[in-house]
């Protein structure tokens, strides 16, 4: 069975917040701003020190909300690839690892709250990872050459479960490869508005896909829409 790539669109609109404590108006300023730092690092970096000393947060909510990112990321990478069909323990693992390791780059910066009427706002500049684009050309010369590979009968005596795993392992490589020289595509600024009732702050849902989406550009080109063809 040839390879074909049929591209989903990435779609990474799961950003996870809990709310934080509110405080005095007078450091809303640069509460607001730590706490979206604070937030933004433990889901794409890992870092939960702060959260947890900042923003009175605690370790197993931190945890919890970086896995979950993580695993998230790393299905949006089998979709996007259409690599479904090799989803097991090890590829689920493989690309986990991938997504940890792409979103340890993330890129932002993040600016004092500033009140626009009665609401307060960050700025949140992005520099989205563009690894999608970095890959292109080599996942296109993956796929010719594992293509003649099957052609040749390579993969004759392989189970339908290996076969696909080689090949979402080549793909994972790939990525792996580039993520060693991340690159960024042009920065994006994201308004973030907060909400706060008077005892605890946290960002709208609308905003966060907003910035979860900027996070990892989408790739320049359209990749063809075909499906696998079976060969006798």
């Amino acid at each position: 069975m040839k390879k074909n790539l049929r591209v989903f669109i990435l779609i990474l609109s799961l950003l996870f917040s809990l709310a934080a404590l509110s405080g005095c108006a007078h450091k809303k300023k640069t509460a607001y701003q730590t706490y979206i730092q604070n937030l933004l690092d433990v889901n794409y970096k890992g870092s939960f020190d702060k959260y947890i000393k900042e923003s009175n947060g605690n370790q197993t909510d931190a945890v919890r909300m970086h896995g979950d990112c993580i695993a998230y990321l790393a299905d949006q990478l089998i979709s996007h690839y259409s690599l479904d069909n090799a989803k097991s323990v090890s590829i689920n693992s493989t690309y986990q690892d991938l997504a940890e390791e792409i979103y340890s780059y993330s890129k932002y910066e993040i600016s004092e709250a500033y009140k626009l009427g009665s609401d307060y706002y960050v700025d949140v500049k992005i520099y989205p990872i563009d690894i999608l684009n970095q890959a292109y050309d080599d996942v296109f010369a993956y796929i010719d050459s594992f293509n003649k590979s099957v052609s040749a009968g390579s993969y004759n005596n392989y189970t339908k479960e290996d076969y696909e795993e080689v090949f979402a392992n080549g793909i994972a490589d790939i990525l792996k490869s580039k993520s060693s020289n991340i690159q960024y595509a042009d920065p994006v600024t994201v308004s973030v508005k907060m909400i706060d009732d008077g005892e605890y702050y946290y960002i709208d849902t609308n905003d966060l896909a907003k910035l979860d989406a900027a996070m990892i550009a989408l790739e320049n080109e359209v990749l063809p829409t075909t499906e696998a063809v079976d060969e006798e």
